[in-house]
């Protein structure tokens, strides 16, 4: 099986118990058998949850280079985005925007160690 392949089958796969864990969420709520506050109005606090979603399914092998580096990239941004915007410890965006170009720098770095390590595996496999 390739790699493409074999991301398709493993986005499908997290994405499908994704959305089984949020039916039955929603479904023991609805029957009281689970007391959580459903207020659509606080959902739209947490679609960064979504990308990091997305984001696992490119980082869990097997991978390329490039998927893994977007992994993580997409999982970063997700939980800047969530600190940033709920102002957790006190941050905001306009003091966090610089973690961004850190985040940038670093997967720059990573990706040709990255090529590297995948280029090996592949030639003991």
């Amino acid at each position: 099986m390739d790699v493409e392949t074999a991301y398709r089958w493993r986005k499908q796969l997290v994405w499908g118990l994704a959305m089984i864990a949020v039916g039955s969420i929603i479904l023991l709520v609805q029957t009281d058998m689970l007391n959580l506050d459903l207020n659509p109005a606080h959902f739209w606090r947490y679609w960064p949850w979504l990308v990091v979603i997305s984001g696992l399914t490119k980082i869990i092998p097997p991978t390329t280079p490039r998927h893994f580096t977007n992994g993580l990239w997409e999982i970063f941004f997700a939980g800047w985005w969530y600190v940033s915007f709920n102002h957790i410890w006190g941050l905001g965006f306009g003091q966090t925007w610089p973690a961004l170009l850190v985040a940038w720098g670093i997967g720059m770095l990573l990706r040709p160690l990255l090529d590297n390590i995948f280029a090996s595996i592949k030639e003991q496999a």
